[in-house]
């Protein structure tokens, strides 16, 4: 933990007159703050949109904290993240850039002369903490240009409900002592892999945290996701994920209680969302609706209604930095993609809410993978230009149970033998009708009743992709020629291995070398 006390270590040396000017500069401050909210912005590591009660879940009673918010606040049926991997994700809330646009491809520091969210609130006065996912939250590894308090807690009590309050409690009156609004980012790891009452946590029982949700779940109580065929043979992992989910939960209340331990429940805006979806196959590490869609909830006493459920507008973590910026009095950039969310929550409406554009580029170890998706109220379309038939998709779930569940269920049924080849090696367009089918079930890329649709999706991607300088533009301008395609692939992974052979790359305390704690940042400019 390190925390930034410069400004209080320095009164007992100054003279008196500089005590009385620095009084008056300090009341000033503190009189201007006073006109600010908080704003306590919690994320959830890795959890299904649809995973909360409020959002539809039938797990019974797994979200009460969660679920609060929403009775509490207004929600949004249709959100989106950018990404469905941590780091590019968590960025694209702070630089308010798409990550192609920021240089965060993947796992590593960038080069980004631009201010952040934390940067533009130490400057309008708040007092900046964040707890938990500290390097996936910023672009590069010199947290104290971000941050008064930042804190990374250890594996074995880092989903504890009580070092998650402890944390917050610490920002609070960080903030009190210096007379500031506080900007309090509290990133809850769960429902992260390991997942509780997983083999990995039961093995490693000296490296991960086995504090117990407050209900664990067991496989008869819980729905295998379509995306899984519903096979009851998932229905251990998937327990072991709620479980884990409830643990989350009970982090998310322990945050709530201190924040009405202080009273101050009238006078903070609450920001809550998900990172992206859960570690499984066809959610995390993919752009289908289980990897990018999010639950998006905003507590505003006095603006936002509560109870109420927002099921037009479609909006994404490129809206958080112009929307935190709108809340904050400040002004809005013309560089920022995204536009404020302030007016959908005060009620109102917003044109040309009806799309939203998602991106993968590259997966920890240098394994690049781009893929391009946009999505509307009804239908995603998805471009994948690493897609050869014999270059398989890397994701974090192959690592783990549920991979090699499908692996085992591929040997034997012909369904999960399709669909698991569909998932190692995709294809290079897809277009699904999510909004009838949520688990991308049936690709209708292929089916003469929808090419007008694909067409339409497929002209506004391209006007995307030259608007924001992608990279990927001239894969997808040759999307029909084999060879061109593999030509990309092969110059960008080569970038990637190249950088990656640079040890300063690397986090020294993560194998994967796969973010911040290096002192080289990418320049996506060179």
């Amino acid at each position: 933990m390190l925390e930034n006390n410069h400004s209080l270590e320095s009164i007992g040396s100054m003279p008196q007159t500089s005590l009385v000017l620095s009084a008056l500069f300090c009341a000033s401050v503190a009189f201007a703050s006073a006109q600010k909210p908080n704003i306590l912005f919690i994320t959830m590591d890795d959890m299904n949109w649809d995973s909360m009660g409020s959002y539809g879940s039938p797990v019974e009673d797994i979200t009460p904290h969660m679920d609060s918010l929403a009775a509490q606040g207004m929600r949004f049926h249709h959100a989106f993240v950018q990404s469905s991997t941590c780091a590019p994700s968590r960025n694209v809330l702070h630089t308010g850039r798409y990550p192609h646009v920021s240089g965060m491809h993947g796992f590593y520091s960038v080069k980004f002369p631009h201010n952040t969210v934390p940067e533009y609130l130490r400057e309008a006065g708040y007092f900046t903490g964040v707890v938990q996912k500290v390097p996936d939250s910023t672009p590069t590894n010199d947290f104290d240009r971000y941050w008064h308090y930042h804190k990374s807690l250890p594996t074995q009590r880092g989903s504890t409900p009580v070092e998650y309050a402890k944390a917050f409690e610490a920002m609070v009156t960080g903030a009190k002592v210096e007379g500031k609004p506080f900007y309090a980012v509290i990133n809850v790891i769960d429902p992260h892999l390991p997942f509780y009452n997983g083999p990995m946590m039961r093995e490693q029982s000296d490296i991960w945290d086995q504090t117990s949700p407050s209900r664990v779940y067991s496989p008869d109580e819980v729905p295998v996701p379509g995306f899984l065929h519903g096979h009851p043979a998932f229905a251990q992992e998937v327990a072991d994920y709620y479980s884990t989910v409830r643990r989350g939960d009970d982090c998310v209340g322990a945050v709530l209680d201190v924040l009405r331990q202080h009273g101050l429940e009238d006078d903070t805006i609450i920001i809550f969302l998900s990172d992206h979806g859960m570690s499984m196959p066809f959610a995390k590490s993919t752009l289908y609706p289980a990897g990018v869609r999010t639950p998006w909830i905003v507590v505003w006493p006095g603006v936002a209604e509560p109870g109420y459920l927002d099921a037009e507008h479609m909006i994404s973590a490129i809206d958080y930095m112009p929307t935190i910026l709108d809340i904050i009095g400040a002004p809005v950039s013309e560089e920022l993609e995204g536009r404020s969310i302030v007016p959908l929550i005060r009620g109102e409406q917003q044109a040309d809410r009806n799309r939203v554009f998602v991106q993968l580029n590259e997966n920890p170890n240098a394994t690049v993978r781009p893929i391009r998706g946009i999505y509307t109220r009804d239908f995603v379309y998805i471009f994948n230009p690493w897609s050869n038939g014999d270059r398989i998709a890397t994701m974090e779930a192959r690592w783990y149970r549920s991979w090699q569940t499908m692996k085992e269920l591929a040997g034997r049924d012909p369904l999960f033998a399709e669909r698991f080849d569909f998932l190692k090696y995709r294809t290079t367009e897809e277009l699904y009708a999510y909004s009838v089918d949520p688990d991308a079930l049936n690709n209708l890329i292929d089916n003469p009743h929808y090419r007008a649709i694909a067409d339409q999706l497929r002209g506004e991607m391209e006007s995307w992709m030259d608007r924001t300088d992608d990279y990927v533009l001239p894969a997808f301008l040759d999307r029909e020629n084999s060879e061109a395609l593999e030509a990309f692939f092969q110059h960008h992974q080569a970038i990637a291995h190249e950088r990656a052979k640079d040890t300063e790359w690397k986090r020294t305390n993560n194998h994967h070398g796969s973010t911040a704690g290096h002192s080289k940042y990418y320049d996506p400019n060179q």
